[in-house]
């Protein structure tokens, strides 16, 4: 597992996303959305859809559950490596839930309908046009990315090139602008450092509770 470098490193850029992201609201998201929105085709469609598909936690969470069940026992350091995975992608994606509900960003396609584009800040509203802001396939996608990172940093690449392109999808399929995917991004990456912190801290104590068991 990688140290403290890698949080070093996403504290620089969580800054300048979070920066980024009222310049991004005022002067990208349209343009993005117009364009993608004006050259749709199948090809966007299929892909869209199919990056939506995989970038959608409950898949991940599952498999995940199923490799800790078959680890915890035998090999403690793999299980521990799985629920920091698991752990990252399960809470941020209830962060950006809360954070959802609270900011109630309308989605690109009531701009296209309604030409409707802004947000209901603490109108607690559920349906889904109104929870654009953060992405959570984004969230999702950029917690594996991190996690898998820290966990495996061998298969690094991988793991960046799934997040960037379940990230990108919600762009290409046109249900998110690109600043709430930047948004998800920036929850994603406060969340599983958090969650590395924790494994960093207590992890070889669970290590050493899990060999004391057998």
């Amino acid at each position: 597992r990688r140290k403290s470098n890698m949080s070093r490193a996403a504290w620089w850029y969580v800054g300048g996303l979070l920066f980024s992201i009222p310049l991004l609201v005022a002067y990208v998201d349209i343009p993005v959305a117009q364009f993608i929105h004006d050259n749709s085709n199948y090809g966007t469609e299929f892909w869209g859809s199919w990056l939506e598909e995989i970038g959608k936690s409950h898949w991940v969470l599952i498999a995940l559950v199923v490799v800790f069940g078959f680890t915890v026992r035998g090999r403690t350091q793999v299980a521990r490596g799985v629920a920091v995975v698991f752990s990252a992608i399960a809470l941020s994606g209830i962060a950006a839930n809360v954070v959802k509900v609270l900011v109630c960003r309308s989605r690109p396609p009531l701009y296209f309908s309604d030409h409707i584009f802004s947000a209901k800040l603490l109108a607690f509203d559920i349906n889904y046009i109104w929870n654009s802001f953060p992405s959570g396939h984004a969230t999702t996608g950029f917690a594996i990315a991190l996690a898998g990172e820290y966990v495996l940093p061998k298969y690094r690449v991988l793991y960046w090139i799934i997040g960037l392109l379940i990230a990108f999808g919600r762009v290409l399929y046109n249900v998110h602008y690109v600043s709430d995917v930047v948004g998800g991004i920036v929850l994603a990456t406060l969340v599983t450092l958090f969650v590395i912190r924790l494994d960093q801290r207590y992890g070889n104590r669970i290590n050493k509770l899990g060999r004391s068991a057998k």
